[in-house]
């Protein structure tokens, strides 16, 4: 979080407007494996000061206190879709004039690293590891570990501050699966074309417009052909097949869980400064459960110039167990054409360290920035 704000421009200190904190993190298995299991250390530092450096709905506060942000504070959690919606909130409040702009970002480590996972047909894991989105041969997802935190602001008031954009967000759809599925932990196909249905409308676009969506994409027996079907009911009849390329950063480094949707639009914003779609890695055939042929959607399993008229619009996929669905429209903000190198003033700077690797370090700290 102090890295977007270093980056940005906006820590505290030099900022005179509301910053909010919006974040999400997974369980904190390293509290349940590591710290409960010392009781000695509880003891010396007294167990709420241990609670309330491991308890995970205070991550939001903690940031905020850290880093003197004085603008709303909330700890979301929705399972896998927690990282999407954290950003989704952060929008709406930004719109609502509650806050200047807004840090939104999820986590998910797991302790012990390595812990592996136990395979069970048409269950959850993938037998070999590997996680095939779409493929014709998934048999499941891959956990793994990730963070994400990106800074949002009123796309008027960037431009007037001269801010570097990334991309535009242009509305954000947010549903609930209800009881009408099989399960708690089933998907709704129903439950996510709402999401996307009220993200298209929110963003006043057509669906025709989409050029790429990065699906939730977990590449489970059941979860795919779902999303797909529900991609289908929000996209509704149209004149043409397969306009519209999907993939899922999950065949790249597995499911980041809580931090999952975060990954997803990361990925998206990129694509989109770009100009490229990336590929869909893990993808050879299609599920057989899937009928892409006769839908707006395919897979896109190389890196492919992205090439449309008009601006690109890309729709982002979070859902979470327990039903929550949450979609994302960006819109690309066309980058200002580099100009000519100009001469400039040179200006010492001087930094120290107290070891050799540490200077190393910031060296390379400052020559990234």
């Amino acid at each position: 979080a102090r890295e977007v704000l270093e980056t940005t421009g906006y820590l505290s200190e030099k900022f005179e407007g509301t910053t909010g904190v919006f974040t999400g993190v997974g369980n904190n298995s390293y509290y349940q494996n590591n710290v409960l299991t010392n009781p000695g250390n509880i003891e010396n530092l007294g167990d709420f000061q241990v609670m309330a450096l491991n308890e995970k709905d205070y991550v939001a506060g903690r940031i905020a206190y850290e880093l003197d942000l004085q603008g709303p504070t909330v700890s979301v959690y929705a399972a896998c879709a927690t990282g999407l919606l954290a950003v989704a909130q952060a929008a709406e409040c930004i719109r609502n004039g509650q806050c200047s702009i807004a840090l939104a970002g999820a986590a998910a480590i797991t302790s012990p690293q390595k812990s592996g996972s136990l395979y069970q047909d048409g269950a959850m894991f993938s037998r070999d590891g590997h996680c095939r989105p779409f493929d014709a041969n998934a048999e499941g997802t891959v956990f793994s570990d990730g963070a994400g935190v990106v800074l949002l602001k009123s796309l008027a008031q960037a431009e007037r501050d001269g801010d570097r954009i990334f991309a535009v967000l242009k509305g954000a759809g947010i549903s609930n699966d209800g009881s009408e599925k099989s399960s708690f932990s089933a998907p709704s196909a129903v439950g996510q074309a709402n999401a996307i249905v009220q993200a298209l409308e929110n963003a006043q676009v057509e669906a025709r417009s989409i050029s790429y969506i990065e699906t939730h994409g977990t590449a489970t027996p059941i979860g795919d052909p779902i999303e797909i079907e529900g991609l289908k009911m929000a996209f509704g009849q149209q004149k043409t097949h397969q306009f519209c390329a999907i993939g899922s950063v999950k065949g790249n480094f597995g499911h980041t869980t809580a931090a999952a949707g975060m990954a997803g639009l990361i990925k998206t914003v990129l694509a989109l400064q770009q100009q490229q779609i990336p590929a869909s890695i893990n993808y050879n055939q299609p599920n057989p459960n899937i009928d892409f042929a006769r839908s707006p959607f395919f897979v896109n399993a190389a890196l492919t110039e992205w090439n449309v008229e008009g601006k690109r619009l890309a729709g982002v996929s979070s859902f979470g167990i327990g039903g929550t669905n949450v979609h994302i429209i960006l819109e690309e903000y066309p980058q200002p054409e580099k100009t000519a190198d100009v001469q400039k003033p040179a200006y010492l700077i001087s930094w120290s360290a107290k070891t050799e690797s540490s200077l190393q370090n910031y060296t390379r700290k400052l020559i990234d920035f």
